[in-house]
């Protein structure tokens, strides 16, 4: 008995050390000034997802490969601004399957969105599409989407 009321008082002072450290911390974590946190941009990436078709009058090269791109087309009067970009090598039999991803934030206050698909070799260009294919926004689909090339002479 004569060791357990002091092996009894010793735990009761560092149990109460213990719970006293947090308080401690919290107090002067509270009285500090704080200036607020920056807002954190959080966003979830979004996909289109479809297929390109497409004819050529000679065998696929090997090096070619299919150029996807989601455009905002809402200005008239300006060149269309590239919101996303996929690229695919090498490229398979038609129809070939694509995911485009693209980050919503970079649709900005467009309101007409279009998918641009180039079939090419290098610089060389050896399909296209000539049809507009209209996506998202207020005259588009959200997917998916089929894409036919047209080959060019």
């Amino acid at each position: 008995m004569r060791f357990r009321l002091p092996l009894l008082a010793v735990a009761l002072v560092a149990m109460s050390g213990c719970s006293w450290l947090p308080h401690h911390h919290a107090a002067q974590r509270d009285a500090a000034p704080s200036t607020p946190a920056p807002p954190v941009h959080q966003s979830l990436m979004k996909s289109m997802v479809g297929d390109v078709r497409y004819e050529l009058p000679q065998a696929l090269p090997a090096d070619a490969y299919l150029l996807i791109t989601l455009a905002d087309v809402s200005k008239q009067d300006a060149p269309a601004r590239t919101v996303a970009e996929e690229r695919i090598q090498p490229v398979g039999a038609s129809p070939v399957d694509f995911l485009l991803a693209y980050d919503p934030a970079d649709l900005r206050d467009g309101v007409d969105f279009a998918i641009n698909v180039r079939l090419q070799q290098g610089d060389k260009l050896l399909a296209i599409n000539d049809a507009r294919v209209s996506v998202l926004g207020r005259s588009g689909e959200n997917g998916p989407v089929s894409v036919v090339l047209k080959a060019v002479p």
